[in-house]
């Protein structure tokens, strides 16, 4: 029997559950922690035990140390493990176990403390040999002395918080003009995230690798490196593609830094599995950056090519188990590529996504790691990760065509969603032949953020509202297609992309819909024929032949808005139905007076006042929203008329946030 008997689990959703599939299979009874917003989640249903402990903030709940703390000794629970993000790299939450005789599935308070400063880390990894890049971390340093030091490093210079990771509080400034502005919203968002807004500074190394060393410790003092990850794919600092191995790291390199890594582990007296970061430049020099004292997101890659069960590693050396396991033992097969699966819209600068899951269906030829249900909710409270899609094979290039047919295959509706855009990077040229470095994503936006044309979804959607849906039609039914001579067309008027569309459905066959002509979508009509349609859930599955060619079609309904998505095409169309709208409520290209809240959030700054001019683009409040900021602009020159929030006031979808009157 494990010496873990219960095991809490101080997270959530797709992490809780990797967690909980490691424990069964080791005789460990499980508990899981559940916000208010999370009560019908996966995680709280698969576990042996559940217990509420708060309401839907983090703050108020997963942040909770002395809930979580509790909760385990009310349920008996002898072991906690935290996964990534919440508590997971809080010394005080660790300090929390230790006091309470519980034990943590992670490294020591201490060394969490140590590494969780990034100042405090640099100076061990330099007193421990590792190269460190040219930085200025002095605490309690004010604007002034931080843009010196940065005039000092020189630029471009790199801003990050002291507290805390996952590209939150980090800032690249190019030059001393904008170092105070970009120093704020570091600051800010680093206060609101980790909540402390100490920063250090280090020189940019421009278009490096990020190459990350996956470790394990026992408390026997023995350690061993699982090879590397290559983390290069990111926007806003944050990782959305990882794969391993590297395809710029060989073999003499790989000894290298898995021994620099191996040197950090033992200057902090680490236990447990964690990462040790780095950049790698052009030449083939890499620095240490940071060590996460955690279990990674991208643990999955490292698992498949090692056949290595992290977690449950993690579990046994908590429980004081021997890591039998031997560096000449660690040998690698084959190729991994993990896609981070997020609710967020790359098209309006990632913006974060909330809606229904109206279908959810992985491709099941790959891992993937969710906690997604059809009929659920992704909520604001949260981060946007939704899903982990991981693909193995013999080789690279493999890999990457397996990870774009598995999103090919992947069916999610009911919100946004970044599946097509992976897809894009998955198929890249240069992505595939592996030369490519943390700027890739900014250097083929062109390419990756492609709108992409949805004249089949949309004929498909017509043809659904005018003559499948019969519960809610958009004339009157008992004048539906009447004429005494032949079909009439049905007229509707949608909206999709922001484009209003004014379409004729014509039924061309009068007893059945077989073949049916839509105008308005081009300058020639689109032909639909050999239409089917079948209830599947609460999805319709069509067939249908579009100007010729065959296709199947995922179909959703949300109130006055559909969902459409074609097979083998990751993202879905929305198209809203305005046909029964008075033209007054959906007027376009007129001066709109009212800015409302894209999303559910959090008002961090209000920049603008009474009566202050604005011009198009100028930066109106600021919103925090699944652990991330945005700026809410002005899309026109207006005069701000009236200021509706205030600083930490809790936002709506669509609440009313300014309202402005048109300038001159």
């Amino acid at each position: 029997m494990p010496r873990i008997k219960k095991l809490l689990i101080a997270n959530r959703n797709e992490i809780a559950r990797r967690i909980l599939r490691a424990a069964k299979p080791l005789g460990i009874a499980t508990v899981a922690v559940y916000s208010e917003a999370d009560e019908k989640a996966l995680h709280v249903q698969e576990a042996d035990e559940s217990y509420c402990i708060g309401p839907a903030p983090s703050l108020d709940s997963y942040l909770r140390i002395d809930r979580l703390i509790e909760t385990a000794l009310k349920c008996g629970a002898d072991a906690i493990h935290p996964g990534y993000g919440f508590v997971s790299e809080s010394p005080a939450f660790a300090q929390a176990c230790v006091e309470a005789g519980i034990t943590l599935v992670g490294p020591t308070p201490q060394a969490i403390a140590d590494m969780a400063d990034k100042a405090r880390a640099k100076e061990i990894a330099q007193q421990a040999g590792l190269p460190c890049i040219p930085g200025f971390s002095e605490a309690g340093a004010g604007v002034s002395e931080l843009m010196a030091a940065a005039q000092q490093i020189g630029y471009p210079v790199m801003i990050k918080a002291l507290a805390g990771g996952g590209g939150r509080g980090m800032r690249l400034v190019m030059n001393e003009q904008e170092f105070a502005s970009q120093l704020h919203s570091a600051q800010l968002e680093a206060k609101n995230a980790f909540n402390d807004d100490r920063v250090m500074l280090e020189k940019a190394i421009i278009n490096p690798r990020h190459i990350e060393i996956q470790v394990l410790a026992d408390t026997h003092g023995h350690a061993v490196h699982l090879g590397e990850r290559d983390c290069s794919v990111q926007r806003r600092h944050q990782k959305i593609v990882e794969e391993a191995p590297s395809p710029a790291v060989n073999a003499e390199l790989r000894a290298r830094m898995g021994e620099a890594a191996l040197k950090l582990v033992h200057a902090t007296n680490y236990v447990g599995a964690g990462t040790v970061e780095f950049l790698l430049d052009t030449t083939g020099n890499f620095y240490f950056i940071e060590m996460n004292t955690r279990l990674q997101v991208e643990h999955g890659v490292t698992e498949a090519i090692t056949g290595l069960d992290l977690v449950q590693w993690q579990l046994r050396i908590a429980a004081g188990e021997h890591l039998i396991l031997q560096q000449n033992d660690i040998t690698f097969t084959g190729h991994a590529i993990q896609g981070r699966l997020c609710a967020e819209d790359p098209a309006r600068d990632f913006m974060p996504q909330t809606g229904p899951v109206l279908a959810w269906h992985a491709d099941p030829n790959s891992r993937c790691d969710h906690a997604l249900q059809t009929g659920g909710e992704v909520s604001p409270w949260y981060d946007s990760l939704l899903a982990k899609v991981i693909v193995h094979a013999d080789n690279r290039l493999a890999a990457c065509e397996k990870l774009a047919d598995s999103l090919n295959r992947t069916v999610l509706m009911g919100f946004e969603h970044n599946a097509l855009y992976l897809q894009r990077i998955a198929s890249h040229p240069v992505f595939q032949a592996g030369d490519f470095g943390t700027g890739f994503l900014a250097e083929h936006a062109d390419k990756l953020l492609q709108a992409q044309s949805f004249e089949s979804e949309y004929a498909i959607a017509a043809i659904f509202l005018a003559l499948e849906q019969h519960s809610t039609p958009a004339w009157p039914k008992a004048l539906s297609g009447f004429s005494s001579t032949r079909a009439l067309p049905r007229p509707l008027k949608l909206k999709a992309a922001g484009q209003s569309l004014a379409l004729k459905v014509t039924q061309l066959d009068h007893q059945t819909i077989h073949t049916c002509q839509v105008d308005g979508l081009g300058s020639q009509p689109v032909t639909v024929q050999n239409w089917t349609s079948v209830k599947s859930g609460e999805t319709f599955q069509i067939k249908a032949t579009v100007n010729g060619h065959f296709g199947r079609y995922s179909l959703a309904i949300n109130g006055n808005s559909i969902w459409v998505q074609s097979w083998l095409n990751p993202q879905a169309a929305l198209i809203e139905n305005e046909t029964l709208q008075s033209s007054a409520a959906a007027a376009e290209g007129v001066f709109q007076p009212l800015i409302k809240s894209p999303m559910n959030g959090k008002i961090t700054q209000v920049l603008v006042e009474p009566g202050q001019q604005v011009e198009a683009g100028t930066v109106l409040v600021c919103l925090e929203a699944m652990k991330m900021e945005h700026r809410i602009t002005a899309k026109t020159a207006a005069i701000v008329d009236q200021v509706h929030v205030q600083v930490g006031e809790q936002m709506k979808l669509k609440q009313t946030m300014i309202q402005l009157k048109e300038a001159g």
